[in-house]
C-alpha cells in the first residue's frame, strides 16, 4: 500500500469512512483498516506489535418486520442470531416487570427504562452495569422468542442490545414503530433476521517509538464502527486525529517515548484492553499520561476534553493549555472509552469527546457531511502543546498521591 507521511486528517477520514465504510469486527473492511494503521505505523519508522484473539464475525443481510401484513422499519442488532419468527407480543418498560413476566415464546417489546440506552454487553470486561448485566441475565434465562427494543430518540435506530454472547434475537426500531407495536399488543408479530454469526479475527494495533527514558506518553483511538455505520464520528476522527499525531511527535525530539494504540474492538467486549493489561500492565508505571480520542470534530459540536486520575499539578499544566483553544470546552470524566482502562489503573488520562449531535452515533448517518477538519486539527494541536508542555516532566508528577 503506497503510503505519505503528513497526510491530512480529512484524508484519514475519507480513507476510513469511503474507501472501506462500515468497519464491525472481523469483516473484510475492518482488516483492511487494520492493514492501513498497521502500514502508516512502519512508515513512521514505529515498532509494531499487535494484540489479536478469536471473535464473532456477523454478517448481516437484511430484517423484515411485519405487524398485520404491514411491514415496519427495523434493524437487526449486532451479534444478533438470525432467526424468523411469528408470535404474540408483550410490553415492558422496567426491570422489576422483566423479572416478574413470564415471556417464554413471546416477542418482547422493550421500552421504558429498558431500552433508556444501549445494553453493555454482560462479558464486557473496562466497564459495565449492575442494570445491563441483570436484564442480560435474565433474557438469557427466560428464553422469549425475540426482543425488540423501541430506541426512545427519533428517528435513532442505534443497537439497544449488542452482545455476542446472548442467543436470543433481537432487533430495535425507532420510536414512532414502538407506539404502533404498543398500540397492537397480542397480535402476532413477525420478525425476520436474515444474519451469519462465523469465526473471525479481532486485532489491536500498537506502535512505539522509545525515548531518551522509560516514560512514555501513550496516545490511542478505536478504529472499528458498528455493521450498519461508516463510523466518521465514531472513530474515524479520533483515528484521523491518532495518525495525525503519529506523524507529528515522531518527527520531533522530546524528552518522553510515545505508544500509539489502535483499539480493534472498542464496540465487542473491549478483550483488547484486558489483553493489553496483562502484556504491558506491568509497564504502566511508566506512563505520564494516557490521551483518548474518541468521536471528535463534529461541524455543529465543539470539542471537549475530560481528565481523571491526574495529579493537581497536570490538571493546572493542561488547563493552562486549554485556556488557549477557547473552542475546546471542559466536561465531566466519562467512563465509556478505552482510557478507562488505563484510568482506573492510576494513570493520568485525558479524553478527547465532542458537545453536540448524539443522534448519528452508529447510525447510518455517521458521514463525513458532519465533520470538520479544523475541528479534528484542533484537538491534534492541542494535544501536541500538552505534550510539549510536560515532555520534561516525572511520572511521579502526574500522578496522584497515593493515600
Amino acid at each position: 500500500m503506497e503510503h505519505k507521511t503528513l497526510v491530512s486528517s480529512m484524508d484519514h477520514l475519507r480513507f476510513f469512512c469511503e474507501t472501506v465504510g462500515p468497519r464491525p469486527l472481523a469483516s473484510e473492511q475492518f482488516h483492511e483498516a487494520a492493514k492501513y494503521v498497521r502500514q502508516h505505523f512502519l512508515d513512521a519508522g514505529l515498532l509494531v506489535d499487535e494484540i489479536q484473539f478469536d471473535c464473532v464475525k456477523w454478517t448481516h443481510n437484511e430484517s423484515i418486520l411485519t405487524l398485520n401484513g404491514e411491514s415496519l422499519p427495523v434493524t437487526g442488532n449486532m451479534y444478533s442470531p438470525g432467526c424468523d419468527i411469528s408470535a404474540p407480543t408483550i410490553a415492558l418498560f422496567t426491570l422489576a416487570e422483566l423479572e416478574k413476566t413470564d415471556v417464554t415464546g413471546k416477542i418482547v417489546i422493550f421500552a421504558g427504562n429498558l431500552s433508556a440506552t444501549p445494553l453493555i454487553p454482560l462479558n464486557c470486561k473496562v466497564y459495565n452495569a449492575d442494570r445491563d448485566q441483570r436484564i442480560n441475565r435474565l433474557l438469557a434465562e427466560k428464553e422469549p422468542a425475540a426482543v425488540i427494543a423501541v430506541n426512545p430518540n427519533p428517528p435513532s435506530t442505534e443497537s439497544i442490545i449488542h452482545d455476542a454472547d446472548l442467543m436470543v434475537p433481537s432487533a430495535t426500531v425507532p420510536a414512532d414503530v414502538g407506539l404502533k407495536l404498543i398500540d397492537h399488543l397480542g397480535s402476532d408479530v413477525r420478525l425476520k433476521i436474515n444474519a451469519e454469526r462465523k469465526p473471525g479475527r479481532s486485532t489491536t494495533i500498537l506502535g512505539k517509538k522509545e525515548g531518551p527514558r522509560s516514560k512514555r506518553i501513550t496516545l490511542m483511538a478505536h478504529f472499528d464502527s458498528t455493521v450498519h455505520s461508516p463510523g466518521a464520528w465514531d472513530n474515524a476522527s479520533g483515528m484521523a486525529a491518532l495518525l495525525s499525531l503519529v506523524d507529528r511527535l515522531t518527527n520531533v525530539s522530546l524528552e518522553v517515548g510515545f505508544e500509539f494504540i489502535a483499539f480493534g474492538d472498542h464496540e465487542y467486549y473491549a478483550y483488547s484492553d484486558i489483553f493489553y493489561v496483562e502484556k504491558h500492565g506491568h509497564l504502566m508505571k511508566d506512563i505520564l499520561v494516557a490521551i483518548n480520542f474518541d468521536g471528535i470534530g463534529q461541524r455543529l459540536g465543539s470539542n471537549n476534553i475530560a481528565i481523571m486520575s491526574a495529579s493537581e499539578p497536570l490538571l493546572q499544566q493542561v488547563e493552562q493549555e486549554v485556556a488557549k483553544y477557547p473552542g475546546v470546552v471542559w466536561t465531566e470524566p466519562w467512563p465509556e472509552s478505552n482510557h478507562s482502562t488505563f484510568a482506573w489503573r492510576g494513570v493520568p488520562s485525558i479524553a478527547f469527546c465532542t458537545d453536540g449531535m448524539r443522534g448519528i452515533h452508529h447510525q447510518p448517518s455517521d458521514t463525513l457531511k458532519w465533520m470538520s477538519e479544523a475541528k479534528i486539527d484542533e484537538v491534534v494541536s492541542l494535544t501536541q502543546d500538552i505534550i510539549k508542555s510536560i515532555q520534561s516532566e516525572t511520572v511521579g508528577w502526574s500522578r496522584q498521591p497515593a493515600t
